[in-house]
């Protein structure tokens, strides 16, 4: 809340470059909080933060907008403005990656701030000519591009096993997928605040004129959001990795964080399921680096079931709930993996 509350009250005070590195440590913060709202225990009070926290971030998003006012055409759509705007959407990347995807598209479904923001500073349509046919289409294509962001890398998000090459090329294809419609928005934008433009021809010629402009802020939009959302795939990678956590998927699709235990230096004939034990440690260890293809999975897995069976049907004592815990939990995450 209180993060929120600084967004709304501190960005329409930035302009310059020294606002931008204001609203960029403001959207840092607003990351920051995303560990603390998934520790929420409920749901509905847990998707109304994140829905407030979003629309925080999206008036920030809508705040960058006039960081720079020179007069020049696209003023909104340059690099300043793009880069807030894609930290917004990144931050949708991380709520999916750190708890789950609906609550991301509660946070996504808020980028409509943007241009309440913009009529708000105001109290009049001027942003888009002083047509309210055109603020409606800025609203719902405001919201469209984040919740695009969710949909499309969700499935990336999500996924246990971290490859870099994967996620990168994941996040190029949505950048170029959801680019169109951020062309649409800020040609709308443009083309609302001229109102000499009112025919199709005009429009057309409108587009021909400013091409280069165009292809400019095409550039500005691919690279942000393709920095900022590869930046938090490996905050993430890299948080987990230092503090030694490992994350699972539940049968409901809740992620679980838990720290790793260490393994029992019992002696076999003490604990007899000690071996299986750490060969599955050292399986789920290459599993997440991605080592491991879906025969090989499923052929260790068999392996794991079939010694874990003679085991249980040999002794019962040692750490026999620890074995049977850990390869039913090593089967979900290979089966949501390769879902």
């Amino acid at each position: 809340m209180l993060i929120g509350i600084t967004n709304i009250y501190v960005s329409p005070t930035c302009v310059g470059t020294s606002g931008f590195i204001i609203l960029f440590s403001l959207m840092v913060l607003t990351a920051l909080s995303v560990p603390v709202i998934y520790m929420l225990p409920n749901r509905a009070i847990k998707f109304a933060a994140y829905m407030f926290l979003g629309f925080s971030a999206y008036w920030v998003a809508g705040a960058a907008t006039n960081l720079t006012p020179t007069g020049i055409i696209f003023d909104s759509f340059q690099f300043l403005p793009t880069a807030i705007f894609a930290m917004a959407n990144a931050i949708v990347i991380l709520i999916a990656i750190v708890d789950s995807p609906r609550y991301g598209y509660g946070f996504a479904g808020m980028g409509f701030a943007i241009m309440v923001y913009n009529v708000a500073r105001t109290w009049n349509l001027d942003y888009v000519g002083g047509k309210p046919d055109m603020l409606l289409l800025t609203i719902v294509l405001c919201s469209l591009i984040p919740l695009l962001w969710g949909y499309l890398l969700s499935g990336t998000a999500r996924n246990l096993r971290f490859s870099a090459v994967n996620r990168f090329y994941a996040t190029l294809k949505t950048g170029f997928l959801t680019l169109s419609v951020f062309v649409i928005l800020a040609l709308t934008v443009e083309i609302s605040q001229h109102p000499n433009i009112d025919k199709l021809g005009e429009v057309y010629v409108f587009i021909s004129m400013f091409s280069g402009d165009i292809l400019q802020i095409c550039w500005y939009y691919l690279l942000s959001n393709v920095v900022f959302v590869m930046t938090v795939f490996f905050a993430d990678h890299l948080v987990l990795n230092a503090f030694d956590i490992e994350k699972e998927m539940t049968e409901d699709g809740e992620v679980v964080y838990q720290r790793s235990i260490a393994e029992a230096e019992e002696e076999e004939e003490k604990n007899p399921y000690g071996p299986i034990i750490k060969e599955m440690n050292n399986f789920q260890s290459e599993f997440k680096k991605g080592k491991l293809n879906r025969l090989t999975c499923v052929q260790k897995l068999g392996k794991f079931r079939s010694e874990l069976d003679l085991l249980v049907s040999k002794y019962d004592y040692g750490s026999k709930n620890d074995a049977e815990k850990l390869l039913h939990k090593i089967e979900r995450n290979v089966e949501f993996s390769f879902k």
